[in-house]
């Protein structure tokens, strides 16, 4: 007899060994466009220039966001300018994440989760948070950007 476990394992394989791929685009490629998207998205953070990050970005672009003014799940033309207000806002507030420890990397498709511990200035005081980033990439750009964290207590 197997187990539920042993069934929910072999039930997640089958179904990642089905996930399909964009057509013109391989998972290679793919990988790549995320791995380079979550590398600058971090650069962003230590820098304050959100510029980079933000060209990797498509014109149509979902944005989903748990707090602040760009709370809530915004797509199309709307996301992207939400996304950039947010990136904006933090440049011109200082914000900056200094150190960040990744300690997840999953990649599904045509989408990445990164899990870190990151520490850095918010507002003029000291921040410490879990984040939990979710990208999606078509094609050479990302496509959608989730986000969810948490503070860690001093």
């Amino acid at each position: 007899m197997i187990s539920r476990r042993h069934f929910i394992l072999a039930a997640g394989a089958s179904a990642l060994a089905t996930v399909p791929v964009r057509a013109g685009i391989s998972n290679a490629d793919t990988r790549k466009t995320l791995a380079h998207a979550v590398e600058t998205f971090f650069r962003s953070w230590h820098s304050g220039n959100w510029d980079p990050f933000l060209s990797l970005l498509t014109p149509e672009f979902t944005f989903q966001f748990p707090t602040g003014p760009q709370r809530g799940r915004h797509v199309g033309a709307e996301g992207r300018r939400r996304i950039e207000e947010w990136a904006r806002a933090h440049t011109r507030e200082g914000n900056r994440i200094t150190a960040s420890a990744p300690d997840l990397r999953l990649y599904d498709g045509d989408w990445v989760v990164v899990c870190d511990r990151g520490s850095g200035e918010f507002g003029g005081q000291r921040y410490t948070g879990l984040h939990a980033i979710f990208m999606r990439a078509e094609g050479d750009r990302i496509a959608e950007f989730r986000e969810y964290f948490g503070e860690l207590p001093q």
